[in-house]
């Protein structure tokens, strides 16, 4: 079975692939959503049932990266990217920000140490912007802004780097790696066991704070379906200060069992107390001769109550993708451009071609791919940072972008 960081890397990558082809042609201080100097290119596929994905920066000039954004407000939005360098293991990271007219660059802050790889980006509000990475052999790196400048944060003492953060005040920030967890409460670190490995970190408050991986003892593992694993999802106890699992679900193959099966969950999206969803795989070691089942996608969501399965998790346009972000209207958006509306209908989200100018052939084939998806506060929009990737003879492209979707 697949280690707890394969599986996470293996749903990540998936997650982050939401494959949108995009519009625009903007400088890296273009102007941003909703004004008049961003342009658009003709034609491109219909929006289904209201909305498409609008590139709102492009910057066609470069090679790499939109690698994390954070939106505090409508009109103050975080974004971080990678350059690819001249080599392929380079790669220069900088800092975008949009202040309601256009998108500025700057460098990364001092303050961060250096660069870092995949620059991520979380926030609670305009005075607590958090910025992370890793450096090789250095471990993480932390910076935060609190509406005036970038301070350093010391490294939370946890096993490996950080694979997730969020935070919810300048003084109740999490932090997660492997089989623990860090609270900053604006001072320093206190790291706090797991009951289980975990892979994604969510919550609504610092008083409701879930995390999600798998288990590999109690119910369902070993006996007769020889299942390694099973899907852990953990909640943080304020009052005992402690970790605890919840029941979840737990998976079996049926017989002939395949070689190594093992159940995992790789992501989480809080919505409210009474609504969390869950989305993972339940796999096998592949290639071990015999006849090899269907890969079992795993969709949970949590009532206020208990953990259960949701169905079409294999079937559903939408529910058999993972989750990217919610709107906080009932909306959700899923892995490759699918949003699904309060109502429960399901539509694809469209999308627009870059025009065949520059180094961009009218053959070419374009995708949009996501790194990281976030919620504009205040707004049912949603904004996304990643790449365009122009598939063509010769001469592909990679071109870094923001883009924002409002259903």
């Amino acid at each position: 079975m697949a280690s707890a960081r394969t599986y996470r890397a293996v749903v990540s990558a998936v997650a982050g692939a939401l494959l949108l082809a995009g519009c625009g042609d903007d400088g890296p201080d273009s102007p941003g959503p909703g004004t008049a100097g961003r342009s658009s290119a003709p034609g491109g596929a219909a929006s289904a049932k209201g909305g498409s994905w609008k590139i709102v920066h492009i910057d066609r000039r470069a090679k790499g990266t939109v690698e994390g954004v954070a939106a505090v407000a409508a009109d103050d939005i975080w974004a971080t990217g990678t350059d690819q360098g001249d080599s392929a293991d380079r790669s220069d990271g900088y800092l975008l920000r949009y202040d309601g007219r256009a998108w500025r660059r700057s460098a990364l802050p001092a303050e961060l140490g250096g660069q870092v790889t995949q620059p991520r980006l979380e926030a609670s509000g305009p005075d607590d912007v958090w910025l992370y990475g890793t450096a090789s052999a250095q471990g993480s790196r932390l910076a935060r802004w609190d509406g005036t400048r970038w301070h350093a944060v010391p490294r939370p003492p946890l096993q490996g780097t950080v694979a997730d953060l969020k935070t919810f005040a300048e003084d109740d920030v999490w932090a997660l790696g492997g089989e623990q967890a860090a609270h900053w409460d604006g001072t320093r670190w206190t790291v706090t066991p797991l009951p289980a490995v975990a892979n994604a970190l969510d919550g609504t408050s610092g008083d409701d704070v879930w995390a999600v991986g798998h288990r590999d003892s109690g119910p369902g593992v070993g006996g007769a379906g020889g299942e390694t694993a099973q899907p852990a999802a953990m909640r943080w106890d304020a009052r005992a200060r402690v970790w605890k699992l919840t029941p979840t679900p737990v998976y079996r193959f049926r017989d002939p069992v395949p070689p190594e099966p093992g159940a995992s969950l790789a992501g989480l999206l809080a919505v409210d107390r009474d609504e969390v969803w869950a989305y993972g795989s339940h796999t096998f070691n592949h290639g071990e001769g015999g006849p090899e089942p269907s890969i079992e996608h795993i969709l949970l969501r949590w009532d206020g109550t208990r953990w259960s399965r949701q169905p079409g998790a294999d079937t559903d346009p939408c529910l058999s993708r993972p989750l990217v972000a919610h709107n906080g209207a009932g909306g959700m958006l899923f892995e490759r451009h699918r949003f699904r509306a309060a109502d429960g209908s399901c539509a694809k989200v469209s999308w627009q071609r870059l025009p065949a100018t520059g180094e961009i052939t009218a053959g070419g084939k374009q995708q949009l791919w996501f790194e990281q998806v976030g919620r504009v506060p205040g707004t049912k929009r949603f904004v996304g940072a990643g790449k365009v990737y122009v598939m063509q003879s010769g001469n592909p492209l990679t071109m870094p972008v923001v883009a924002v979707y409002e259903p």
